[in-house]
């Protein structure tokens, strides 16, 4: 299983006094698929990695930095490996921003599952 957050996820899971409290327990369940699931990934694409820094309180900044680091079944990526036809489909044809545009070519180019829920990831052309 190779899984993709949200930035949102992170950043509103990490807030275990004021974060949204499916995004808490969605990362105790990564938590756990990182301790018990031989087979799962989790990926942190750099331009997450750059949105949660510049979003997240400085008190959780350092909780980030801890969780993505913390194990070799979470994978940090460049997405500059998207392609740009790949790209362009969700900037054109699905009309997202160019970050969300940029999150979800790359989850599609992965094979990623991804949690944000207003990208429609789909393998059609």
């Amino acid at each position: 299983m190779k899984i993709i957050l949200d930035t949102n996820e992170f950043i509103f899971g990490l807030d275990r006094e004021g974060g949204e409290e499916a995004s808490v327990k969605l990362l105790d369940v990564i938590r756990l698929l990182i301790e018990e699931c031989e087979e799962f990934k989790l990926f942190v694409p750099e331009i997450i990695r750059k949105e949660v820094q510049k979003n997240i309180p400085d008190d959780l900044g350092a909780d980030f930095y801890r969780l993505i680091y913390s194990s070799e079944k979470i994978e940090h990526h460049f997405t500059m490996e998207v392609p740009v036809k790949l790209l362009n489909k969700y900037r054109n044809e699905k009309r997202l921003k160019d970050g969300d545009a940029l999150i979800a070519a790359f989850a599609e180019f992965m094979e990623l599952i991804i949690s944000y829920q207003k990208i429609d990831i789909s393998t059609e052309t």
